[in-house]
């Protein structure tokens, strides 16, 4: 990258106030800024994992993943807040309901949350060529 023409001095160098997308550093520097903004909203960051904010409250749950972030929390006034204060700072794409995170299928009933690897699972019977075997249950405890 040069600096734009008539902005040239010999001995000087460029500062830049903002990470490009796509070198070593970005992902690190988006990560902080994004830390930095929420705090004051009342999120912080969990003692288990990073990339996990908490709500002050406790409700309401932010998953980080490279540049992706997916709300956890019960549906209400709390969560449309933060997203709408997310979309104040950052470009947002509210995909509504999740469904699939990470290659697992997420379902939400009454009864609570069903986490299952349908993919994962068809792709491991193919490899063993075993797609046509039949089905047992097998009881957990």
């Amino acid at each position: 990258m040069g600096l734009p023409e008539g902005s040239r001095l010999d001995g000087m160098v460029a500062k830049m106030k903002r990470c490009i997308y796509g070198l070593k550093q970005s992902p690190r520097e988006w990560y902080y800024r994004l830390v930095e903004y929420l705090g004051p909203f009342g999120f912080a960051i969990t003692a288990w994992d990073p990339c996990v904010l908490v709500d002050e409250t406790g409700d309401l749950f932010l998953a980080i993943y490279v540049d992706d972030i997916t709300l956890f929390g019960a549906t209400g006034e709390l969560k449309e807040q933060t997203i709408n204060v997310m979309k104040t700072e950052f470009k947002v794409n509210d995909m509504s309901e999740l469904n699939w995170l990470l290659g697992i299928q997420i379902n939400f009933t009454n009864d609570g949350i069903t986490l299952s690897q349908p993919t994962f699972i068809d792709k491991i019977l193919n490899r063993f060529s075993m797609q046509d075997c039949k089905p047992v249950s097998t009881p957990i405890d």
